[in-house]
């Protein structure tokens, strides 16, 4: 009996490890031809984590056992430093990247995550379901896929909407009205037609929500 016991022990331990590492994770990985210095944060109470990903190069964060994670965002700096100096939880540049946005591990047991282009775009980016919880298929905004690839930003960057350019050579869009917490208007349906699957605006849910079952894992994927 003794010998039974520890050998269900061991079964249930390794079924636990197993989801930790592989059950609740965001990876985030860079597809694009150039480097990535990616920022990753909860709320805004929280430190703002910087990885630097090299073409071809992922880096995780994992949840645990709790697949517990609040207004949690992943972006792209696009001047190559996450935090101002001296404050942690201070964003130097947020508000000129698009954003992968998450709530993993709601009361009802649902994960709510979407692409966000309210601020700004400056990257392709995309957010996929893998290891989806309960086997799930995927089906419309149920455990999709949003992807947002903008193949010329300056055509976009119209109306009153405004291009930035940074020394690192990136890019960025300023989504005008979204900023300012309007829309729609003519600005935010430039982003709005480039990019159906993202907000462009802050009331944009109808058609940027996506939700899948808590335990799933995702990926966070620079020009996918």
């Amino acid at each position: 009996m003794r010998l039974l016991m520890v050998n269900i022990l061991g079964m249930v331990l390794i079924a636990c490890t197993w989801f930790t590492v592989d059950g609740c994770r965001i990876t985030i990985r860079n597809k694009c031809y150039y480097h990535i210095t990616a920022c990753v944060q909860e709320g805004s109470k929280s430190d703002i984590a910087q990885h630097e990903l090299p073409v071809g190069g992922s880096t995780f964060v994992d949840f645990g056992f709790g697949c517990s994670w609040t207004a949690g965002v992943v972006y792209a700096s696009v001047q190559g430093r996450c935090a101002l100096d001296g404050f942690p939880k201070a964003a130097t540049d947020r508000n000129f990247a698009n954003l992968a946005e998450f709530t993993i591990g709601s009361k009802d047991g649902t994960d709510y995550y979407d692409l966000s282009n309210v601020n700004a775009y400056s990257h392709p980016l995309a957010i996929r379901p893998v290891a989806i919880a309960h086997g799930e298929i995927p089906k419309g905004k149920r455990c999709g896929s949003p992807t947002c690839s903008i193949s010329d930003i300056w055509a976009t960057c119209q109306s009153n909407n405004r291009l930035h350019t940074f020394p690192t050579g990136a890019v960025s869009c300023i989504n005008t009205d979204g900023t300012a917490g309007f829309g729609p208007t003519s600005g935010t349906r430039l982003f709005k037609r480039a990019c159906a699957d993202a907000y462009s605006y802050n009331f944009d849910d109808a058609t940027s929500t996506f939700i899948c079952g808590t335990g799933t894992s995702y990926d966070v994927i620079f020009c996918p």
